[in-house]
């Protein structure tokens, strides 16, 4: 359904909670700007926000001067739109032809310590009800915005997520943000991080989800350009050897990338300075294929389902300490309860300058006695012989 703004704005300021506006067409104008209600001295008013360079402007004004600068000077002008009224959302983007679409409604999500259904406690960032369209598009929300029994682990998963980066985001005090998401898959985590930063906070985010499935990105693409997100792309590649994007990234994501695909991205995160990774690696069968007695680690190697599980620990280990030589200050924490994912564990590191090559030294020895393979590692080492770096 396409539609005049301004008219959506008219109809719903009887019950209006708030609107934000996102994503700016032009560069020179404001980074978002928020409208909501407000009482002074027994006086109906709205306020409007303005972002700019990092500083906030207020204005307060009477509904019919709302409207009249809603038209002259923000309708048409920025290309993402949400308006909360009456108890509903509604999300808009907008068109090539100027006018803008509404991608649909969705009841306003219960406030802060009511239950989801199903007596579940917890208090998501991105709540059930709430008005995400992708998510229905991909499977993880019914058409009327409820979660799908089967994807409750991976809603769980996605919204641990993005609060971490959120977290990460709200130290950084970035006003944009660029972010890379290797073997991102049908790509929930993607258009969620997209949804929370560019649509709900305003943020000037760009993201880029790489996959090897070519159908997978084609359909993601297609999502992204249904509902307007622009600045949201995927881009079918191999990172262990293809070319990626080549300007300065903010940060790196992995969830679940198979294998020593996440190395790829850590190595790929590494080169390019980025300042934030979060990594919850998948599948890490490196270390299990190719590990052998030779010492005093034997005792975990003789069960497989032992061997299977130190390798897993072992492989993080490394990367931890390879990062942590790299200039980065990382933590590894349980990403989510392992009832919900028995792939649970996180590196979450930033960068901090203070390099270092005590953690590498120490995994080429554990390498060189066990005879195993670590891709991290070895991409590492080899950039050390190439270019005599610590």
């Amino acid at each position: 359904m396409d539609c005049s703004l301004t008219r959506e704005l008219e109809a719903a300021l009887g019950s209006l909670s708030k609107a934000v506006l996102s994503q700016p067409l032009d560069t020179g104008q404001d980074s978002r700007v928020d409208i909501r209600p407000l009482l002074i001295k027994n006086r109906p008013l709205f306020q409007i926000e303005r972002f700019r360079g990092g500083k906030a402007f207020r204005q307060n004004v009477e509904a019919e001067e709302l409207l009249q600068i809603f038209a002259a000077e923000l309708d048409g002008r920025y290309r993402q739109a949400l308006i909360v009224s009456g108890g509903e959302s509604a999300q808009y983007s907008l068109k090539r032809s100027g006018a803008y679409k509404r991608s649909g409604r969705a009841a306003v999500p219960r406030p802060a310590g009511e239950p989801l259904s199903h007596n579940r406690e917890k208090e998501y960032i991105l709540r059930e009800g709430e008005n995400i369209p992708a998510l229905v598009d991909l499977g993880v929300f019914t058409p009327d915005f409820r979660i799908v029994k089967a994807k409750y682990d991976k809603y769980k998963q996605i919204n641990r997520f993005v609060e971490l980066v959120d977290q990460e985001y709200a130290q950084a005090g970035r006003e944009k943000m660029t972010i890379l998401d290797f073997g991102c898959g049908k790509s929930y985590l993607t258009f969620v991080l997209y949804y929370y930063f560019a649509v709900k906070k305003g943020v000037d985010v760009q993201i880029i989800g790489y996959d090897l499935k070519a159908d997978v990105v084609e359909n993601c693409n297609r999502i992204a350009e249904k509902y307007g997100y622009d600045k949201l792309r995927f881009v079918c590649a191999d990172v262990s050897r293809d070319a990626l994007y080549g300007e300065k990234v903010d940060m790196v994501v992995t969830l679940h990338a198979c294998d020593t695909a996440t190395d790829y991205a850590l190595n790929y995160a590494i080169e390019k300075g980025a300042e934030s990774i979060f990594s919850v690696p998948c599948c890490q069968h490196e270390i299990n294929s190719s590990i052998r007695r030779g010492g005093e680690l034997d005792i975990f190697l003789r069960h497989g389902i032992v061997k299977e599980r130190m390798s897993a620990l072992l492989t993080d280990s490394i990367r931890a300490a390879v990062l942590e030589d790299m200039g980065y200050r990382v933590d590894v924490i349980e990403f989510t309860d392992f009832e919900h994912s028995p792939k649970n564990l996180m590196l979450r590191a930033r960068y901090t300058g203070k390099k270092g090559s005590a953690g590498r030294k120490q995994a080429t020895a554990l390498a060189e006695r066990y005879g195993f393979e670590q891709t991290l590692l070895k991409l590492r080492e080899e950039k050390t012989e190439e270019s005599g770096e610590n």
